[in-house]
């Protein structure tokens, strides 16, 4: 069954920038904002991350910001998840959340009180066997900090046992993946759950763990983070009416506030 875009999502909107270190600045902005705003109204702000360069490019923007003086939220109440990962040990390179720790997390661990519990990575190859599994331990984390009401996608979908994401920001693959959501994978039909394992990743390493779609579209604002020419043919097909998710899953790449992408101009070299 093709999978449809869920109508009472935000649509989304684009942000356009003359190259990757602009895009990454303005997005740093934007979520130390958000960071500030809801965890003041709030009490807790819970934030999903993403790996490639865009996405850690952004935590290292975020973390300039801050040595220079930037104003910041309360980082007792604010909470790091992650999109997906490659299910390999802890601390390897290619792990999304060493990458986020040696862009910011660490330092706002060692210089501005950040709770390590509040960092929250997916397992690593020692602790899950398999993805299943793996997606299994994610998804119970994520029910452990579940908000008094389960958290809903857009348009009334069953309810998830997740924290409210005030935030999700997305990488986008040259071949249009969000998360380890991969063109034609079964993953992308995953229903009723937070998280989903994928094994034969196209691209390496096979093993991942990942967010599904359902739990995408709990977040409030889902941002995209698109830099490169790479990412230009993906980025035309996401904005053209007719390609189907399953071509390009980051089409379904939507929030229940606002859904945002925020593009290079050599990502956006191929839009009309």
């Amino acid at each position: 069954m093709a999978i449809e875009i869920n109508p009472a999502a935000a649509a989304p909107r684009t942000e356009f920038f003359d190259d990757k270190d602009a895009l990454t600045a303005a997005v740093a902005r934007k979520m130390l904002a958000v960071l500030r705003e809801t965890s003041e109204a709030d009490g807790v702000v819970h934030v999903g991350l993403t790996g490639g360069g865009a996405g850690i490019g952004a935590l290292s923007a975020l973390g300039a910001l801050l040595r220079e003086g930037a104003s910041a939220p309360d980082w007792g109440r604010v909470h790091f998840w992650w999109g997906d990962e490659r299910l390999l040990p802890a601390r390897d390179p290619e792990r999304n959340d060493h990458q986020a720790r040696e862009a910011l997390l660490d330092f706002l661990v060692a210089e501005h009180g950040l709770p390590e519990e509040n960092i929250h990575p997916m397992p690593t190859s020692e602790e899950a066997a398999h993805p299943a599994a793996g997606a299994e331990m994610y998804a119970q984390q994520l029910e452990v900090h579940a908000s008094s009401e389960d958290a809903a996608p857009a348009g009334g979908a069953s309810a998830l046992k997740m924290p409210g994401f005030a935030l999700m920001l997305l990488g986008v693959g040259p071949d249009g993946h969000i998360n380890s959501l991969f063109p034609g994978k079964a993953a992308l039909h995953a229903e009723g759950a937070a998280t989903v394992g994928e094994e034969d990743s196209p691209k390496p390493p096979a093993l991942r763990v990942s967010l599904t779609f359902d739990a995408v579209h709990t977040a409030a604002r889902v941002w995209t983070v698109v830099a490169g020419e790479d990412k230009a043919e993906a980025v035309a097909k996401a904005f053209a009416e007719t390609t189907p998710v399953e071509e390009i899953p980051a089409r379904n790449a939507r929030g229940t506030l606002e859904t945002v992408w925020h593009i290079d101009a050599a990502a956006a070299s191929r839009l009309s």
